[in-house]
């Protein structure tokens, strides 16, 4: 069983009564919300640290996920702190790498094509760039500005995949609402029609951009990040 050091006590004891109460219950599920500089880090460091000390457990059987490589640094670096040798054991990682290496490591479990590689944010930006420039877009390439909505595009396309809305289910929602806003326009009044109808014009321009970003990916031997958490 790892031993915590003098420094665990010193950062139990700073906990507030919530934060303590986390860091206590060692099994089962635990939900923080706090926002930024609250100290939910060490929090869940400290929740790590008290789960080896207070159980048999391997420290290398555990995983604590962040978003940034800096995020795990410093994770990695409060862990040694409080449970010294064997923080060094905890796999602390990103989920880019996490995934990465669980692609990697099961190649036979998913469909990705030998070779394919993470694409950068400048090639995504390149990307919808080249096909705003190449395309007509009737309410997302304005006139005088064609990359005005260039980050919007980014940002809806990755939440699409985050919400698991692939080309073609996206495709089908899309046909929906134009459908619905057909049966509806009449009864609509003139602002309300308007606004339905600009609606369902940036929907149909997404759909095009998205699926031509999704063929472009694949020619180039791409993927993007949320391609892999969907893997």
């Amino acid at each position: 069983m790892p031993q915590t050091t003098p420094e665990f006590d010193r950062a139990y004891k700073q906990l507030n009564d919530a934060q303590r109460k986390a860091v206590d219950t060692i099994e089962g599920p635990v939900l923080v919300l706090a926002g930024p500089g609250t100290g939910k880090t060490q929090v869940l460091t400290t929740r790590i640290a008290n789960i080896l000390k207070e159980t048999d457990t391997d420290p290398s059987s555990i995983l604590a996920l962040t978003f940034t490589e800096a995020a795990t640094r410093e994770m990695r670096n409060r862990l040694i702190n409080l449970i010294g040798k064997d923080g060094y054991l905890v796999q602390v990682t990103t989920f880019h790498s996490f995934c990465a290496d669980v692609i990697a490591q099961n190649p036979e479990r998913f469909s990705k094509p030998a070779g394919m590689q993470n694409v950068t944010d400048l090639e995504k930006i390149q990307i919808v760039q080249e096909i705003l420039e190449q395309g007509t877009f009737s309410l997302l390439k304005p006139i005088g500005d064609t990359l005005f909505y260039l980050p919007y595009i980014l940002s809806s396309i990755s939440d699409l995949k985050r919400e698991g809305f692939s080309v073609e289910k996206y495709s089908r929602l899309v046909s929906l609402l134009k459908d619905e806003f057909q049966i509806e326009k009449d009864e609509l009044c003139k602002t309300a029609r308007l606004e339905k109808e600009k609606l369902v014009l940036k929907n149909l321009d997404l759909l095009d951009i998205y699926e031509k970003y999704q063929n472009k990916l694949t020619s180039l031997g791409r993927f993007d990040f949320n391609d892999m958490i969907n893997w």
